[in-house]
């Protein structure tokens, strides 16, 4: 990792272009937004380009209706060069979309994934931080730049979407402490928990009822759950806004160790593959055979194909996972 390089570039930067990964997280919006609100506090032009739209849930994140959408090559290269753009939460370069064509002199990637390819120029990628958040803050410590409540509250929200609410396996007594320091510059914690978890529409619970209705229980490794969707199922009830966590329905199973959640595409050439893993099982090596990348316990890949060959390939690797001896 190299934090003494970015921050000597970024002492020096005056005009930064923020992004994150296509279908943007709350890691890699609140990462983002920190650095949006740390950066311009020191005077510098700062704007958070996003490869596709960020969902309405994040719309509580102060500098929010700041974000701009960059979805074609046309917008990219109409855009000013930037000294230095910063991606944050994204494994590798494809994941930024057109963000990626916009002219710079150099791309920081500040990231938390094993899986990630260290494409930037400079490349600070913290395994062992539970958020892209965790990474932008030592950054920020770092540099200085002190950790205003604006700043904390989009910190706050990384943390809370990358351990799952705190239930994931990289919580650790760092990550208490971590949120501890958020907190005392004065968030909300509880109104930003209840933005994150308590603000489904009508359309949102039909597709939990969706997730429901098309869960099943693996019948040769019990220990795995899926929920599959095709295409007419997903057309039927219509897209929503952000899957979100519907993968969690299936891991939610008592006794389940792995969880899966496939979506074939409008044209039913590809699908796309969410998993879940409880320790000390793991799904990445399973997501970056077919592409995809991620965390040990929590990964994705777009499986190139149909609904029924996905399931052939994905599945019986996600079985080579639970070997029988451990229970």
């Amino acid at each position: 990792m190299t934090y003494s390089a970015a921050i000597e570039c970024l002492r020096t930067a005056k005009n930064i272009v923020i992004t994150t990964h296509i279908n943007p997280d709350g890691d890699g919006v609140g990462a983002g937004l920190a650095l949006v609100h740390a950066l311009s506090g020191l005077g510098k032009q700062v704007r958070f380009l996003c490869p596709s739209k960020v969902v309405s849930m994040y719309a509580f994140l102060p500098g929010y209706a700041d974000i701009q959408v960059l979805e074609d090559e046309a917008s990219a290269a109409a855009t000013a060069k930037a000294d230095v753009i910063i991606s944050c939460d994204a494994g590798d370069i494809e994941r930024l979309g057109f963000v990626a064509k916009v002219a710079r002199t150099t791309l920081i990637n500040l990231d938390h994934h094993v899986t990630n390819t260290r494409f930037g120029d400079i490349n600070v990628v913290d395994v062992n931080a539970e958020s892209t958040g965790v990474v932008v803050e030592q950054v920020l410590e770092a540099m200085g730049v002190p950790l205003d409540k604006r700043i904390a509250e989009c910190l706050y929200t990384t943390i809370v979407f990358d351990t799952g609410r705190f239930m994931h396996s990289n919580t650790t007594a760092h990550t208490f402490r971590w949120t501890a320091k958020l907190l005392d510059a004065g968030i909300d914690a509880s109104a930003i928990n209840r933005f994150l978890a308590y603000t489904k529409k009508p359309h949102d619970l039909l597709i939990q009822k969706m997730g429901i209705e098309n869960l099943s229980v693996d019948a040769q490794e019990q220990r795995i759950a899926g929920i599959v969707l095709s295409a007419d199922a997903i057309k039927a009830v219509g897209e929503p806004e952000d899957w979100g966590d519907l993968v969690e329905i299936a891991r939610s199973l008592q006794g389940n160790q792995i969880a899966y959640l496939l979506r074939e595409s409008k044209d039913k050439k590809s699908v796309r593959c969410s998993m879940r893993a409880n320790p000390p099982y793991e799904v990445g090596v399973v997501a970056q055979a077919f592409g995809g990348g991620g965390h040990r316990q929590a990964a994705g890949c777009t499986y190139q194909g149909d609904l029924a060959s996905a399931l052939r390939d994905i599945v019986p690797r996600l079985r080579q996972q639970l070997p029988s001896e451990i229970k």
